[in-house]
């Protein structure tokens, strides 16, 4: 009898009942979770994260976190999400961190001072987390960015780790996306360390189904179908050997047959030649009918992917006492084959108090009396908050969203058109900056600008 073997509700294989203890301890010794069915004798084995939760938190600002802030805990959300376990990226809800197993704040600060980027551990004195931040630390010096300890009294929330990303401003966009990845890649592989260590389990346990099949293609028997199919062809074989032992003329024949010419001789090897052929094409036959060929549907694997990049035109004056102005589009191109739906642009401007943003982006409170009526309804684009400029005052970041809803379909685009930005000259060896990152499907998704917009005097 055989036991249907299950992992993260898909099938996976199926292996004999009398290796079910032996197969319950190795699971257990190397971490999954396994559940077994008596009475439908099936096995459901899951990740040994199932259960935990991670919360993802960025920067306490009025606007929720920079958009670089999401970027990084996006990535690091989609690491850990195939883990198994449940991550949840919030903006500032510290009652999330109370019942959860791993609870982790990252921030962004840009320093003007600073020559090299580094990343800055805010621990307490009384720190309870000393365990995470060890695993934490070990994996972020891999990254290659320093790290170091910065003890804080009287911390108010001391079930959270804290991580800041100290850059040097007007880091290049190329450096910012190297720094990103690299922060996502080890801070998602330090949370895993740290389940690891404390619940003495192996990363195999992590793995999600796609890549755990090949190990199920190795340690469990083949569907029913395919041992049948190799059952089938077992007969078959037997079948030729009798055809062709049948054909072959006996010693006594032989013997008896010794005195006849050689043109009987060559009729009778020529029949025998004829015969076997026949009998080969009617295997064949036999071998199609009874094995026929199925066709595997193409399993397509789902790909979010956009490119975002800035067209811009610069128009200024001889006069001093008129300002430059940058009338820019920001376009959002779906590169892979699933929907991105109602995108969330954010434009990051520096200096901030250097530069006016205009355009036809409206105020909330004024989207149902100035938006242009269309066919379907107002459509435009207005900023995300009521109090837009004063984030955009201390952020230095415009959040605007289409007042319509909007699905871009793959291999389609969608424009950010004509937003102004007005500023005047700078200083020598100062310049202007505008970077854009978009959020897509519940902000789930994050795609960072391919290029920037660099004014330099």
């Amino acid at each position: 009898m055989d036991v249907e073997v299950y992992y993260s509700g898909q099938r996976g294989g199926t292996m004999p009942y009398a290796a079910l203890p032996a197969f319950r301890l190795f699971c257990k010794q190397n971490g999954f979770q396994l559940k077994w069915d008596s009475m439908n004798k099936r096995v459901d084995l899951d990740s040994g994260l199932k259960g935990k939760v991670c919360v993802l938190f960025t920067g306490i600002s009025s606007s929720g976190g920079t958009a670089y802030e999401w970027e990084v805990l996006g990535n690091v959300q989609k690491f850990l999400s195939d883990s198994g376990m449940e991550v949840v990226l919030s903006q500032n809800n510290p009652s999330l961190a109370k019942n959860t197993d791993v609870a982790i704040r990252f921030s962004l600060k840009e320093m003007r001072v600073l020559e090299k980027p580094r990343l800055i551990f805010f621990q307490s004195e009384d720190d309870k987390r000393q365990d995470l931040v060890k695993c934490l630390r070990t994996e972020m010096q891999q990254s290659g960015i320093p790290c170091h300890y910065k003890v804080t009294k009287n911390q108010k929330q001391p079930s959270i780790v804290h991580i800041q990303l100290q850059l040097p401003l007007y880091t290049e966009v190329s450096k910012r996306k190297i720094y990103a990845e690299k922060i996502a890649l080890h801070l998602a592989s330090g949370v895993l360390e740290y389940f690891q260590n404390g619940l003495h389990i192996q990363p195999m346990a992590f793995l999600p189904p796609n890549i755990l099949k090949l190990f199920y293609s190795t340690m469990l028997f083949t569907s029913d179908k395919e041992s049948q199919h190799g059952a089938d062809e077992k007969p078959l074989e037997e079948e030729q050997i009798t055809i062709q032992e049948s054909d072959q003329p006996s010693a006594e024949a032989s013997d008896s047959n010794s005195g006849v010419n050689s043109e009987s001789d060559s009729e009778s090897d020529s029949e025998r030649e004829e015969l076997l052929i026949l009998a080969e094409e009617e295997l064949l036959e036999q071998v199609v009918t009874i094995h026929p060929v199925e066709e595997v549907p193409e399993l397509v694997e789902l790909r979010t992917a956009a490119e975002v990049y800035f067209d811009y035109t610069l128009i200024h004056s001889e006069s001093v006492e008129k300002p430059y102005l940058l009338i820019g589009t920001l376009q959002v191109k779906n590169t892979g084959n699933v929907e991105l739906k109602n995108p969330i642009v954010c434009l990051r401007v520096s200096p901030v108090d250097s530069i006016k943003m205009g355009g036809q982006v409206l105020p909330p409170k004024l989207v149902e009396t100035m938006a242009v009526q269309g066919t379907s309804g107002l459509k435009g684009w207005r900023y995300l908050e009521d109090d837009w400029f004063a984030q955009a005052m201390e952020r230095g970041e415009y959040w605007i969203a289409p007042i319509q809803p909007v699905t871009i379909a793959p291999e389609s685009t969608e424009s950010f058109q004509n937003f102004q930005i007005s500023f005047m000259k700078q200083e020598a060896g100062k310049g202007i900056v505008v970077e854009g990152v978009v959020l897509c499907n519940d902000q789930t998704v994050h795609f960072s600008a391919n290029n920037r917009i660099a004014v330099s005097f």
